[in-house]
Order: structure tokens, then C-alpha cells, then sequence
């Protein structure tokens, strides 16, 4: 089992999506945009499964934490390594390295 501390930054949702929003984003929200990126290829239907599962999770937040069992940490790695993101910030960087496998 894995934990994920929920933490505030100062990204806004409009950086991320270019909507408007300015509505600054934390850890959990950067977790629930990473499941909505679509792969290349698409999602497949054990994607889809894959990443509810995950949502699941985020959705049983408690106390500021989120609990991942090890596979769908892994797997959340993996989708995470896969994704593209149309900013550079430090704090996006420091949410990169939570999951980082080094």
C-alpha cells in the first residue's frame, strides 16, 4: 500500500486546461487530470478499469491522504511516465517526482 499526501500548489486549472479557471489545483486534482489523459492510441476497455479502479481510490481520500494499493501504484506510474503536460513548473515537477521509480 502506498500513500499520497495531498498537497496545495499554486498551478491553476488554467494552466493546465487553458479554460479560464483559476482555481489553484493540489495533488489529488493533479491525479485525477493524469487518469483523464488520453493515450496516443486511445483508451482501451482494461484502461478504462485500470484508471476507475485508481479513482476509486483517489475518491476514498481520507485525512489528506490517498491510498494506493502496489499495483495500481505501479500502474499509476506508468500512466504518469506516458503523459504530456503543456507546462514547466517546479511544483508540477515535485508532484513528478512522488512517483518517480529511482
Amino acid at each position: 500500500m502506498k500513500k499520497i499526501k495531498i498537497e496545495k500548489t499554486k498551478i491553476t486549472k488554467d494552466q493546465l486546461l487553458r479554460d479560464g479557471d483559476k482555481k489553484e489545483v493540489d495533488y489529488k486534482d493533479l491525479m485525477e487530470l493524469t487518469l483523464d489523459i488520453v493515450p496516443r492510441e486511445g483508451f482501451t476497455p482494461k484502461d478504462i478499469r485500470d484508471r476507475n479502479r485508481i479513482q476509486n481510490s483517489i475518491d476514498k481520500e481520507k485525512d489528506g491522504t490517498v491510498s494506493l494499493e502496489d499495483a495500481d501504484f505501479e500502474n499509476f506510474v506508468t500512466i504518469l511516465e506516458g503523459s504530456r503536460w503543456p507546462i514547466r513548473d517546479k511544483e508540477l515537477a515535485a508532484f513528478l517526482e512522488k512517483f518517480d521509480k529511482k
